[in-house]
């Protein structure tokens, strides 16, 4: 999805209207290969929109299953494309993300499941998270 069109129809696909802030916000996630935090999609997008109006546009986003928080730390809530369309409320995309120890940056990798822990059998488990710290492959060829 690199396309205008693309994301008109992404939004189409997920009943969203089409505002400024929201195509901007995806063409913002579409350069970059790492989650991001509102305070690095405000700084990346070129119009400026309220506060409000993103952490809006994020929230729509993750209940409509555009996006998933990858990862939270002291920079805050990090958000990352899902990898296909989530069906809406729920997050079917379970993979593993690596945060790089070096430039703090988080990544989805998409082929790496989850592992399924198979004795919950008193617990009903509605979130996983599996997050690996390490070097990403920026970090470590430099």
């Amino acid at each position: 999805m690199d396309t205008q069109k693309d994301i008109e129809k992404l939004l189409k696909s997920h009943t969203l209207k089409k505002t400024s802030a929201r195509i901007e916000m995806l063409k913002v996630f579409l350069n970059y290969d790492y989650a991001l935090s509102a305070k690095e999609i405000i700084s990346h997008m070129k119009t400026s929109h309220d506060r409000v109006t993103i952490y809006r546009t994020l929230s729509s986003f993750e209940k409509h299953g555009i996006l998933h928080k990858a990862s939270e730390d002291s920079h805050g809530v990090r958000y990352a494309l899902c990898s296909h369309e989530c069906p809406e409320g729920v997050h079917s995309d379970e993979h593993v993300h690596l945060i790089c120890e070096k430039c703090s940056q988080t990544y989805c990798l998409e082929d790496v499941k989850i592992p399924k822990i198979e004795d919950l059998e008193k617990f009903l488990a509605q979130k996983v998270n599996y997050t690996i710290n390490g070097l990403c492959v920026t970090c470590l060829s430099s």
